[in-house]
């Protein structure tokens, strides 16, 4: 299972689904399978609560498919039905965040907005993990209420409400869990059933039984299967025409956008070196570089904080440039280009954040090598450049919202307190 299976009373629960809008109202389970075939996925859970509908999407993996339940829809499912208490009075609730301690020490963490999970707003991990998504998807603004343990209570955050999460899912009067089957996560894909095997077996009875009968036949068939023999020889003797390769995938050899953003802001360290002022900082692979104005300051001054500056020859400016790795990439199944730019544009729109796209054309197909060799295939997917700034938030919180397949960070440029941020998308 591509989440960590969480034990709450007599049942199983998965976290780290991921949330997809489904637009079909009469026909969301075959819209949900179209869309996990997509995505490379075998494991879906439904959930239709107010006017919206969606499905979360996991993996199995190589072993036995369990009988798991989404925690994610049935703590949104206990706040559809319960409502909640903020602003004076117990009302409909779509805008939420939660998090919880489970019961190994981790914990859980969920972002809904317009009733609808954000794609990456169901995650478990560490302490420190969740509270970082969690301050950072507040600080966007417009949640109704915050829920979760005793330890958030301090912090301050608006229309908080005190929960564990099995007072959440408990039954009034502290109760146990009762779950309900529509969190139980099922195939996407159809399995065969006894009956089919059944079948099956009768088949294989009824092809024995013509085998037999067709023995006297045999002579025929070794005669026949001498001069098919004969023709592949004839066949093989020909050259065969070399099959085009795969396009190779960019995409897998960058790092996400959040390792990218994380990486660039540790870089970000010399600010006002020996009284220099930093006027521009990018960076982006192979490089990051800074660049500093002197400030009525001396060169002096500057190479003592920072040894390796190149200072230019009138002496007024200075550069450093070192490697930057951000990390490995990660091969993934892309997303629709609709599905995939239309959500992103209106997360950035909630921050008042302007995006330019662009698509970039394919270089043109290469000419079949002379030697025969196999040519590489067209690419199967469209790719667009983008520009989001200026930025006047942590870019980490941007970065969080481009952690989708197929989204790459290319360059982060920081001039006077403010980020840009530069990139491709690649998308079917």
């Amino acid at each position: 299972m591509t989440g960590p299976v969480i034990q709450l009373g007599r049942h199983k629960f998965v976290c780290g689904l991921f949330w997809q809008s489904l637009s079909r109202p009469r026909e969301l389970a075959r819209e949900a399978a179209d869309l996990a075939r997509k995505i490379d996925c075998d494991m879906a859970v439904l959930r239709r609560e107010y006017s919206t509908a969606q499905a979360g999407f996991a993996h199995s993996g190589s072993g036995p498919r369990q009988a798991l339940y989404s925690l994610a829809a049935a703590v949104a499912s206990r706040l559809a039905r319960d409502g909640a208490h903020y602003d004076g009075e117990n009302q409909p609730v779509h805008n939420w965040l939660a998090a919880f301690r489970l019961p190994d020490g981790n914990w859980t963490y969920f972002a809904v907005r317009d009733a609808n999970f954000l794609p990456n707003g169901d995650f478990a991990g560490t302490r420190e993990e969740v509270f970082d998504r969690l301050h950072g998807d507040y600080g966007l603004g417009g949640w109704n209420l915050v829920i979760g343990d005793a330890e958030l209570e301090h912090y301050g955050f608006h229309n908080f409400r005190e929960r564990s999460i099995e007072e959440v899912l408990g039954e009034a009067g502290g109760g146990q869990i009762k779950v309900n089957k529509a969190w139980l996560l099922r195939p996407t894909a159809a399995r065969i059933s006894p009956r089919m095997m059944a079948a099956g077996a009768g088949v294989c009875a009824l092809l024995a039984l013509g085998a037999g009968l067709g023995w006297r036949h045999h002579q025929q068939r070794q005669q026949a299967l001498r001069l098919a023999e004969a023709a592949a020889l004839v066949r093989q003797a020909q050259p065969a025409a070399p099959k085009a390769t795969p396009a190779p995938h960019p995409w897998a050899h960058s790092a996400g956008p959040t390792s990218v953003a994380r990486a660039c802001m540790a870089g970000l360290t010399q600010l006002t070196p020996g009284g220099w002022a930093l006027s521009e900082y990018s960076c982006g692979a192979p490089e990051q570089r800074s660049t500093w104005t002197r400030n009525e300051s001396t060169v002096a001054f500057l190479l003592a904080r920072v040894p390796d500056a190149q200072v230019d020859i009138g002496g007024d400016t200075a550069t450093l440039a070192r490697p930057f790795k951000p990390g490995p990439g990660v091969d993934e199944a892309l997303l629709p280009q609709q599905q995939l730019v239309a959500g992103l544009r209106s997360r950035l729109q909630l921050m008042n954040l302007n995006m330019q796209l662009a698509r970039k054309e394919a270089p043109p197909a290469a000419p079949a090598p002379e030697n025969g060799a196999a040519s590489a295939a067209s690419p199967d997917w469209n790719t667009y450049t983008y520009v989001i700034g200026p930025v006047g938030v942590s870019p980490l919180e941007v970065a969080a919202m481009l952690e989708m397949p197929g989204i790459r960070i290319e360059k982060m440029r920081y001039r006077a307190g403010i980020w840009s941020l530069e990139g491709v998308i690649y998308a079917k």
